[in-house]
């Protein structure tokens, strides 16, 4: 697969030198490879992975690195006073880009502690703009298998199936489990293959609790 450029590269990687960027957006949209492409080197530190863990904790990584990416930070207690606390006290200041999980909250919550110290960067599955930024003819892949990366690419029915599969089950039983306490994962799924077939046509919350 050739490189293909995210239209937001170049202003993201400019803003970088002014600011914590926050970059947001669907699962499997392709932010981790967009902020692992900005720079040659990197320091690249997830909070799920234990290892990596226990050196954000220590603050123990690589600060020659021109750039260190956080991935999945937002998991971690008071995860925006402590990216305020590196940010601030740096010496030689490292750029720093967070990225994690599309929660509404991360953002809407964010409060004062990073105030006017970050932007926030939105990462969408691709589009057709993007497409002809990167000269690529293939307007008919989004259409037949989406605009996320991975299906786009690879541009079988088989492995778009199996991928929307996968994704719907990390959405429902992951993403939608952090919001609320929520126990009947059946009827969960069941509405969203409800909603499927409701696309376009007029719809009634209070007609789909009674069909549900």
């Amino acid at each position: 697969m050739k490189t293909f450029r995210r239209s937001i590269a170049e202003s993201l990687k400019s803003d970088l030198d002014k600011k914590v960027i926050l970059l947001v957006g669907p699962r499997q949209v392709g932010k981790t490879t967009l902020s692992k492409s900005l720079f040659n080197d990197y320091e690249y530190l997830n909070y799920d992975d234990e290892k990596h863990r226990s050196q954000i904790l220590k603050q123990q990584w690589d600060r020659s690195k021109p750039l260190v990416i956080f991935d999945e930070i937002h998991k971690m207690p008071s995860w925006k006073r402590w990216i305020k606390g590196i940010f601030d006290t740096s010496d030689n200041k490292q750029k720093i880009l967070v990225t994690g999980s599309a929660r509404l909250d991360t953002i809407k919550k964010m409060g004062d502690s990073l105030a006017g110290r970050h932007f926030t960067y939105h990462l969408m599955p691709i589009d057709f703009k993007e497409l002809k930024f990167n000269k690529i003819n293939s307007f008919q892949n989004i259409i037949d298998f989406s605009g996320f990366p991975e299906p786009f690419f690879e541009a079988t029915e088989r492995f778009k199936l199996n991928w929307q599969k996968s994704h719907n089950d990390l959405i429902i039983r992951q993403d939608l489990l952090s919001f609320d306490s929520i126990r009947d994962i059946n009827s969960i799924e069941l509405l969203v293959t409800m909603l499927k077939s409701r696309v376009s046509s007029p719809f009634s919350y209070n007609s789909l609790a009674i069909d549900l």
